[in-house]
């Protein structure tokens, strides 16, 4: 007795559509990929742009006196204010929820850099104090209104941390601030009794009277004194001369 084996028959058709399911899928793999790497520029174009700090001369600073006036002298934003909001900028600094306004509006041209300078010190503005603690920095772009903001963008942000009244830039070098110093009363010169306070003195002139005319000074007093007396004298001797003859 003989076996036969069953004869399967494949369709070349079904062959080709398999292979073109497996091209299908890897297309539509590669265009997710492509996507996702969109998105992702797309995510980094967005990103808030970096802030530079400088101080009163013009050189970046990435630490100082926090309780100075003003901490640092300006913050640039070398790629400027963007299209929808560049009437104006500010500076503002946020600590503890609470966000100040911590620069005059300045106005910006379309496109340019954008430098904004700081008016105050971060001690005046951060209630939590900067013996320690943190703070971020922002430079705001704005639209105007009749001289009044009616949009505010953040074009760029700046974390700060606060330590022993220092600012600083996370991970940047420390650089030694100097202590403040608080002026004080200078010693009074001299031999005993500089410095005390001289007891008014009568003035040797002539003082208006408080009837307009001017009062006689004791020395204007006695000199009269002394005329009459002569006059008297003169007189009296005139008389008795004339009697004897």
């Amino acid at each position: 007795m003989s076996s036969t084996a069953p004869v399967i028959h494949r369709s070349p058709f079904r062959a080709a559509g398999r292979a073109l399911l497996v091209t299908a899928a890897l297309s539509a793999s590669a265009v997710l990929c492509l996507a996702g790497a969109g998105a992702g520029a797309a995510v980094a174009a967005s990103a808030p742009a970096p802030l530079t700090l400088r101080d009163t001369a013009g050189a970046a600073v990435t630490s100082g006196d926090a309780r100075a006036v003003p901490s640092f002298g300006s913050a640039m934003l070398a790629a400027g204010c963007p299209a929808d909001a560049d009437d104006a900028a500010r500076l503002s600094v946020t600590a503890g929820g609470v966000t100040v306004v911590t620069s005059p509006t300045v106005t910006v041209a379309a496109g340019q850099p954008v430098e904004v300078p700081m008016a105050i010190s971060f001690q005046e503005v951060v209630d939590g104090g900067v013996e320690q603690g943190d703070a971020t920095l922002a430079l705001e772009c704005l639209v105007l209104e009749s001289g009044i903001p009616s949009s505010v963008v953040t074009a760029a942000t700046l974390p700060v941390t606060f330590a022993a009244g220092t600012w600083s830039v996370p991970g940047a070098q420390v650089e030694p601030v100097p202590p403040t110093v608080t002026p004080t009363a200078a010693p009074p010169s001299g031999g005993p009794g500089a410095g005390a306070i001289a007891t008014p003195r009568p003035s040797a002139t002539a003082r208006p009277s408080a009837d307009g005319d001017l009062a006689l000074t004791g020395w204007q007093l006695g000199g009269a004194g002394v005329v009459a007396a002569g006059l008297l004298a003169g007189g009296a001797a005139l008389l008795l001369r004339r009697r004897l003859r």
